[in-house]
């Protein structure tokens, strides 16, 4: 597909949207997903009380490492029990410097209700992430809840720009408003990896040049669908209420999945990117990986 953003892109980011369907989830492809994790991501998952709780953890764990070996390079064949990941202060998680390099892969993921979605860029190999372990990404999902009460919660996380503008809107816009920058906020922290050490009023997202157009979700074996994609968002850095600057070193986007969903993803030293997305089922991954 053409690129969202109107600059020359030079890498590609690509969204996968896998559905967390504890019921597709049969012993054979537990079994086969078990064998591709290390002891120390295992027992992560053992400490789960339930079982779909403890499902979805398998899936999410095996969604990330099939799509990985799905996106490899040609000079990359890495199969899903060969990742390695580090992690951050925070727990982010990045595959080791040598796998970053040789593959050029840098990745996020989230997963909200029955969603999960992990973001994975695609530069250079030998060149963009290994030499830039400074390129930043992020990705969040976000289920909007009726019987969350935003207004308490304004004064807390966000900054007088954004609460004037969200109350601004009319009352029946304010709650969509509140998970579109929630979800905004969550891709950008996430991204920085510095957990709620990061501020969420030493940032603010501007809504005033956003153009909304239209991303293609592909299915394999099913046709493709459109979602909403709002483009051209800009990110503000604040010291104080007075004193604050434009970055333009991020790209933002902000999706709705469908109307109980949507997602955000805050990209930084990346430069202009191809956005792509797809649905991929557990079915459809384990298949195409044979």
């Amino acid at each position: 597909m053409s690129p969202i953003s109107s600059r020359s892109p030079s890498s590609e980011v690509t969204l996968y949207f896998c559905p967390l369907a504890v019921e597709a989830m049969d012993s054979g492809y537990a079994e086969l997903i078990r064998s591709w994790l290390p002891e120390d991501e295992l027992t992560k998952v053992s400490r789960y009380v339930q079982a779909d709780a403890r499902d979805k953890a398998l899936m999410v764990r095996g969604y990330l490492r099939g799509i990985l070996s799905l996106t490899r390079s040609d000079d990359v064949t890495l199969s899903p029990e060969e990742w390695q990941f580090e992690y951050g202060e925070k727990g982010k998680p990045d595959l080791i410097p040598e796998q970053a390099l040789s593959s050029g892969l840098k990745f996020n993921i989230s997963h909200s209700g029955d969603w999960l979605v992990v973001a994975v860029y695609q530069g250079q190999a030998g060149l963009n992430v290994g030499e830039g372990s400074y390129i930043e990404l992020g990705v969040d999902i976000e289920r909007n809840r009726d019987s969350t009460n935003i207004y308490p919660i304004l004064n807390h996380y966000f900054t007088q720009s954004e609460t004037d503008e969200l109350l601004s809107l009319p009352e029946s816009c304010q709650r969509q408003r509140f998970f579109d920058l929630w979800a905004l906020k969550e891709s950008y922290i996430k991204a920085k990896g510095l957990g709620l050490a990061l501020s969420l009023k030493s940032f603010y997202f501007d809504f005033t040049r956003a153009t909304k157009q239209k991303i293609e979700v592909s299915k394999l074996n099913h046709p493709a669908v459109e979602c909403l994609l709002f483009d051209g968002i800009e990110l503000y850095l604040v010291q104080n209420e007075e004193d604050k600057c434009a970055s333009d070193t991020w790209c933002l986007f902000l999706g709705r999945l469908s109307e109980e969903y949507r997602f955000a993803i805050s990209a930084s030293h990346i430069g202009a990117f191809n956005l792509k997305a797809c649905q991929l089922t557990l079915t459809d991954m384990l298949s195409r990986l044979k």
